[in-house]
């Protein structure tokens, strides 16, 4: 029995290291990290082409990554190691980055690698949209992990300043006690915060217009933060971004994309 259990252990040893262009077999085998834990992980690079290449760029699919290659010119059908690494802050569940290695020569393919990994965050930030129920996490993951939130109106439409956020902890990371909002700072006159506790245990942040529906907009760009402060021990505080433009022709105007950094932790999934 023993030796059958060291021919196992043995053969998916060489599984892994079999592996190339990619950080594990299948996405049900990406590993587990918590929110405050970085990814990191060093992926073996197969060069398939019958001549030796040189790479001329790196391109991820999410400018959260950081990329180093030990190689730069790789041997015909020789190998090489890249290292991702990504913060993982703001994210949850499955996370996948996709690294395209571009080489010198036009005629020869580019080298595609992909990692994948699952994150357990620390504290859940959802949009919830006005049809949806806010006791249920957003099973779209379109609406999860958002933290930036924009907005345009009219000065005398108050009642368009309508977002809705649902703050939760997964198991494992409620805190004792069950999850705490225990205050929200913001600083301007736009927007008013309200935090409702829930009987799921998670949190609804309404957030609507200073004055209610009666209340007269005044026109400008508004790029401000919200920081909602929580009891989590590895996550007393969140930043919220509320992007608002508010003018007379506001439904007519495009929000210039580059107004904003992309939102804290974003990747592509």
């Amino acid at each position: 029995m023993r030796h059958l259990w060291l021919l196992c252990l043995l053969m998916c040893s060489a599984v892994v290291s079999a592996l190339e262009n990619r950080n594990v077999a299948g996405v049900d085998q990406a590993p587990v990290l918590r929110e405050v834990e970085p990814f990191l992980t060093r992926i073996t690079v197969r060069n398939p082409h019958d001549r030796a290449v040189k790479v001329k760029q790196l391109d991820p699919t999410c400018k959260c990554a950081t990329l180093e290659i030990a190689d730069r010119f790789i041997l015909p059908k020789a190998t090489t190691t890249l290292t991702i690494a990504v913060d993982n802050a703001n994210r949850s569940g499955p996370v996948r980055v996709g690294v395209s290695i571009y080489l010198t020569d036009p005629d020869l393919e580019t080298i595609e690698v992909e990692a994948w990994w699952q994150v357990r965050a620390c504290i859940q930030v959802d949009a919830i949209g006005p049809t949806m129920d806010p006791l249920v996490r957003p099973a779209d993951r379109a609406w999860n992990d958002i933290y930036r939130y924009i907005t345009k109106v009219r000065p005398d439409e108050p009642n368009r300043l309508r977002k809705r956020v649902r703050v939760s902890a997964p198991a494992g990371e409620v805190p004792e006690g069950g999850l705490q909002i225990l205050g929200i700072d913001y600083p301007g006159k736009l927007w008013r915060f309200t935090p409702t506790a829930q009987a799921d245990g998670s949190w609804l942040i309404t957030a609507s217009a200073q004055g209610g529906d009666e209340a007269t907009l005044t026109n400008g760009e508004y790029l401000e933060k919200v920081v909602v402060r929580t009891n989590h021990k590895d996550k007393p505080t969140f930043t919220l971004e509320f992007n608002t433009l508010v003018a007379k022709d506001a439904g007519q105007q495009v929000i210039d994309p580059g107004f904003l950094p992309p939102p804290p932790g974003f990747a592509p999934r």
